[in-house]
């Protein structure tokens, strides 16, 4: 029963130094914030586009926003790998230059694909932006660039991705802005069933960046590693996505910090 006990006791103290968060003292200030998901977009305003922002940052709430590579390196906003879904186009954003991509229609708004740089300089630090960088493979190609282009940037932002790999890029590049994990119950999802799932569900790849919050799923409020790293740590938890009052109250009551919302306006 010793060897037991100490087996487990051993175990756990893994676990927690490999889920362990960074000080997480200056986050108070972003988790105060409602943040509109790809900005506040409705049948008018496209998703990711820079009416939906400029929405969002006259209405007072942070904006929440999507950053890949185009095919000549530049930084663009856009949510999806692929275009078919919001543009009716087939292929990949990388496949397409960022010209190509802004002479693309936002879901028929006659909006095309904005420029990082342009979403910047239009926001101007006006509401502080959660950035989600979009890459799945342990080239963080995107992560360097995003990290270039905000170096510069005035205005208050925090970082956010679901690859680990990004985010200890962010970690090695800008050390002192606050990075993020975005996570959910993968195992719930049509994923398969691999190691790899399994590691992002318990946020056991958080020894890698150190994160200073969690963003995730809240539908899963009762996720292990979500009341663990809360229990122990009390890191900041942003839930997404969030689309009416009533799950906003919930999402509240089960311990989140932020929201991360679309589909409905909750008070600023």
């Amino acid at each position: 029963m010793i060897g037991l006990a100490f087996t487990c006791l051993f175990f756990l103290c893994i676990y927690l130094f490999m889920i362990a968060p960074k000080n997480k003292k200056e986050m108070k200030k972003f988790t105060r914030i409602k943040y509109a998901h790809r900005g506040l977009h409705n049948e008018e305003r496209a998703e990711n586009s820079m009416s939906a922002f400029l929405a969002a940052a006259e209405a007072g709430y942070g904006i929440e926003l999507d950053v890949h590579l185009s095919k000549d390196g530049k930084l663009v906003v856009f949510h999806d790998n692929t275009l078919d879904r919001v543009c009716g186009v087939r292929g990949r954003v990388a496949d397409f230059t960022a010209k190509e991509l802004s002479r693309l229609s936002l879901n028929g708004t006659g909006e095309g694909i904005p420029l990082f740089s342009d979403v910047l300089a239009a926001i101007d630090g006006r509401v502080p932006l959660l950035v989600e960088i979009k890459e799945e493979t342990v080239n963080t190609d995107v992560a360097r660039a995003v990290c270039n282009m905000l170096k510069n940037y005035k205005g208050e932002y925090i970082i956010e991705s679901f690859n680990p790999f990004s985010l200890r890029t962010v970690r090695k590049r800008m050390p002192k802005v606050n990075r993020g994990v975005l996570s959910t119950k993968y195992f719930t999802l049509k994923k398969p069933g691999s190691i790899k799932f399994l590691l992002l569900q318990l946020l056991m790849t958080n020894f890698l960046f150190r994160p200073a919050f969690v963003a995730y799923n809240h539908k899963y409020p009762n996720a292990i590693s979500l009341k663990v790293i809360r229990a122990m740590f009390g890191v900041p938890t942003l839930a997404w996505t969030v689309r009416s009052r009533e799950e906003e109250v919930l999402a509240y009551n089960h311990g989140f910090d932020a929201i991360i919302f679309e589909n409905y306006l909750p008070k600023p």
